[in-house]
This record gives C-alpha cells, sequence and structure tokens, in this order.
C-alpha cells in the first residue's frame, strides 16, 4: 500500500512539473509589430533643410524582431503631402531590426523623383498610439514623423 502511495505521488509531481515546464516554455513573445499613422508631423526636405509641417499624408512599419525563414522582416512606407508637394520615404533594403526601430537603406522621393539614397533609422516604434514615430537618415538631412495612430503586435 506504502509503494503505490509513493509511487502515485511521484507521477503526480512530474505531471505537475511537466507542465509547469511545457506552459512557461510554449508561450511565444511578442514579435511581430505593425504600426500605422493617418496624422503626419513633419519633414525636413534633405535637398533645401527646409523643417516643413505635414497637411496629410500616411505611414506604415511591420517588422519581425527575429529573421523569418524566407529571410523578410521589415517593410517602411510613408507618403506625406505638404501643401501639393508630395515626399514619399521607401525602405529599401533592410540591415536590422528591434523592438523599437527599423534600419536599412531608404530611397527618398519628392513629386515622384528620387532625389535621396540613404541609410537611414524609423524608430519611436514602440510607443504607444498616440505617440510618435520619426525617420532620420545617417546624417540628419532628411526626416519624416508622424503620430502612431493604430498598431498590432502579436
Amino acid at each position: 500500500m506504502r509503494r503505490k502511495w509513493l509511487a502515485a505521488i511521484t507521477v503526480m509531481l512530474l505531471v505537475v512539473m511537466m507542465s509547469v515546464a511545457v506552459s512557461s516554455s510554449a508561450a511565444p513573445s511578442t514579435y511581430v509589430h505593425g504600426v500605422f499613422s493617418t496624422s503626419p508631423l513633419y519633414v525636413v526636405d534633405g535637398t533645401t533643410g527646409s523643417s516643413l509641417t505635414a497637411t496629410s499624408g500616411n505611414a506604415i512599419a511591420s517588422w519581425t524582431e527575429n529573421p523569418l525563414s524566407s529571410g523578410n522582416q521589415g517593410f517602411f512606407n510613408a507618403i506625406v503631402y505638404v501643401g501639393t508637394t508630395k515626399y514619399e520615404f521607401r525602405l529599401v533594403s533592410l540591415s536590422s531590426t528591434t523592438a523599437d526601430q527599423i534600419n536599412g537603406k531608404f530611397h527618398i522621393y519628392k513629386n515622384n523623383v528620387l532625389v535621396a539614397a540613404v541609410a537611414g533609422t524609423v524608430y519611436g516604434l514602440s510607443q504607444p498610439v498616440g505617440n510618435y514615430y520619426k525617420f532620420y537618415d545617417s546624417a540628419y538631412n532628411w526626416h519624416v514623423s508622424g503620430y502612431i495612430t493604430n498598431r498590432l503586435d502579436y
């Protein structure tokens, strides 16, 4: 009888220990992110040096903190208008990502004409809705920013 109780307790302890180990390691961490903006703030035109208040525009950033098996892990595009002048910031090659930023090479267009190919960083992406993201090129000549109006993290 004593042996049965000892065996039952041993099995029960093993089951409890295994369920705790599996449940704590099975929970994936959040590392896929999407940030959306329909409320741009500013553009700094790197060709003129002018700091301009945006009148309308949209931006989207989508990235993972870890590379996917396909190798893809990031996207950024911002189209911002200052009056009738259109600025577009496009991520064309990715160098790295974190929970807060996307680093890489960006093409910048003004009225659909490529005006710059620069290394840069989009950051502030971990902020909650209502805060803002920013992009600066590595020489701090070009800039775009906007309020985060929606986000999705999973």
